[in-house]
């Protein structure tokens, strides 16, 4: 097939049509695409707002291995398998963030971000390319592919560095297909001499996706099923088999599974019900939450017409075919993600967390493109079926904004607890419960301290930043301006903490800016006029709005830490304000 056979088709396929039909389709492309545009927004707003550097979950495993003096660059560790995972590729991106930007979680946050983006250009260019898509096709195909690609419901993967893995994966998956189809199309146009430098880059990007994630093992039958259907050259198909077999001998050479994890023909025999539940909030998790029951409403309404639909316009999938291919192989690779994933962590991790979102909301992404080209080439014979379909896609964007403050939430907790332990491990009052949710539990408090103490020794992470060189300074030097009725706030408990550093205080309340109507951005605790502690702001406090309701937010709870002060100290806590002038505030003291 000629990409410029598309071209051909999608002018003919205008031909006829009412112009304010036209003008319609037109108006809906640009509205769509402007939703795109804003999730992207959205998102970048989300990551820049909810930065912090506390190493979170698996990220300690690689400070643990750091800390016991183990070289993060030496081939055996990058090989050594991570859970399921062999992970060479995105070790060396973790390896690069600790050794060449002190563990801030910059690096890995600014390559998730990109390669998403890039991910959003691959595919808006391969529906040009290969599906020959212009004008409002294009137009609303690239919008929705920017929601997809970007909404919120898949935060973690944006917020959380360790997941560069995740993004990567899906980007080297779309670029294996999309370069098998380009050697496809050059065959198409010089079947004599075709280069294999499309082929070769669809086995390298293969090779790539599965040393970031075990699913791209997935991807090898499906290119040589693919590369069967498409009649490649005996040769190509040999050299995907001969590649496929060659990359999943190395990828299972001494490999051993890892026992948490359940096993996949136990899991489908054993337990269907349980599986089938899985995969369901594994695919429908983006909207399958409390408080959004009208979106779920309105999404699973969409897709059975959207099903509807695809089947009586499928046969007009020829009209695109590249690109339709592409599509169908994207969606079986995600939905046998998708099934492998429920087989391999049935018992031991829920569906619904968050990063699994990103290859979910790739597979409906698919699903909706090919309901956009079927309708767009159907309109011969419906009408006004595009503008259905970008009607469903339009309403999916509306739904996907009802769902959004569910996710906010989500990340403003999560950030919240994130500058919690980053409080606890900078003043050494180790708080268990922050501890535990930071990392692995109580039986990895001794390797966690290790971890910490290499970070402190370093100055790497949340020890890198300026708040570490505070403790012991006087307040004044550090604030001069201290105000006593800039905000609101109280000190509510006070709790006593034991820890191997010696005994030290939790400190919970609210904390207010009045004059700009806003949580404070952090606490600061002093003793004898000195800065011995510190404290985050942002945890729900709905009491002080229920007493006051002139306060227009309730994320200004805060819990704070100091070292266990002399006998007679008296304990004063500050609100950090958000000014141009480093300004605190006194809330109360103890």
């Amino acid at each position: 097939m000629e990409p410029g056979h598309s071209v051909a088709e999608v002018k003919s396929a205008e031909v006829g049509v009412p112009r304010a039909s036209s003008v319609l389709s037109a108006v809906l492309s640009a509205t769509i695409l402007l939703g795109g545009i804003l999730t992207i927004a959205l998102m970048l707003y989300l990551v820049v707002s909810s930065y912090s550097s506390q190493p979170y979950n698996d990220q300690w495993t690689i400070l643990v291995f750091a800390a016991k003096g183990g070289d993060l660059l030496s081939p055996a560790w990058l090989w050594e398998r991570y859970a399921e995972h062999r992970l060479p590729i995105p070790k060396l991106f973790l390896a690069a963030d600790l050794y060449c930007f002190r563990d801030n979680q910059k690096f890995l946050l600014g390559s998730i971000f990109v390669f998403q983006f890039l991910h959003l250009v691959l595919l808006s260019w391969s529906m040009r390319r290969l599906g020959g898509w212009r004008g409002a096709l294009w137009l609303t195909g690239t919008g929705l592919a920017a929601f997809c690609l970007f909404y919120l419901s898949q935060w973690e993967s944006f917020i959380f560095g360790f997941c560069v893995n995740f993004v990567l994966a899906q980007l080297l998956a779309t670029s294996s297909f999309v370069a098998l189809l380009l050697y496809w199309n050059q065959l198409q146009r010089h079947p004599e001499r075709p280069s294999p430098k499309f082929l070769l880059l669809s086995i390298f990007a293969t090779v790539a996706c599965t040393y970031c994630l075990a699913s791209g093992n997935l991807l090898w039958p499906i290119l040589v099923g693919a590369a069967l259907y498409l009649r490649l050259p005996r040769r190509a198909i040999l050299t995907l088999a001969g590649a496929a077999a060659v990359s999943t001998a190395v990828y299972f050479f001494h490999y051993l599974r890892p026992g948490a994890h359940s096993r996949p023909v136990f899991s489908n025999l054993g337990a269907p019900l349980h599986m089938l539940r899985f995969c369901a909030e594994y695919l429908f998790g983006t909207w399958a939450h409390h408080g959004v029951y009208f979106a779920v409403l309105i999404v699973f309404c969409e897709l059975a017409i959207a099903t509807i639909v695809i089947f009586l316009t499928l046969s007009y999938l020829r009209s695109f075919r590249a690109f339709g291919i592409q599509l169908l192989l994207m969606m079986t690779f995600w939905l046998a993600t998708a099934a492998v994933t429920a087989a391999g962590r049935l018992n031991s991790i829920s569906a619904g967390q968050s990063r699994y979102q990103t290859v979910i909301l790739l597979l409906w992404c698919c699903g909706g493109l090919l309901l956009l080209g079927c309708t767009f080439f159907a309109r011969s014979r419906f009408r006004h079926g595009f503008l259905f379909a970008q009607a469903i896609v339009l309403l999916v964007f509306i739904a996907g904004a009802i769902a959004l403050p569910y996710s906010i939430s989500q990340v403003r907790r999560h950030q919240f607890r994130l500058d919690t332990a980053a409080a606890s491990l900078i003043t050494r009052v180790y708080d268990p419960q922050e501890l535990d949710w930071v990392s692995w539990g109580p039986a990895a408090h001794d390797d966690l301290l290790k971890a910490v103490s290499y970070l402190r020794n370093n100055r790497l992470s949340v020890f890198a930043g300026d708040r570490p060189a505070m403790l012991g300074q006087r307040l004044q030097a550090v604030y001069p301006n201290i105000s006593f009725s800039d905000c609101g706030g109280a000190v509510e408990s006070m709790v006593l903490i034991r820890g191997p550093d010696g005994p030290g205080l939790r400190l919970t309340g609210w904390a207010w800016d009045t004059t700009r109507r806003r949580p404070a951005s952090s606490i600061i605790v002093a003793t004898e006029q000195s800065i011995r502690g510190f404290g985050a702001v942002g945890g729900w406090h709905a009491g002080v709005r229920d007493a006051s309701p002139s306060v227009p937010g309730s994320y200004m709870g805060y819990v704070a830490y100091v070292p266990l002060p002399p006998p007679g100290s008296v304990i004063s806590v500050y609100a950090v304000l958000p000014a141009r002038k480093p300004t605190v505030c006194f809330i109360g003291s103890k």
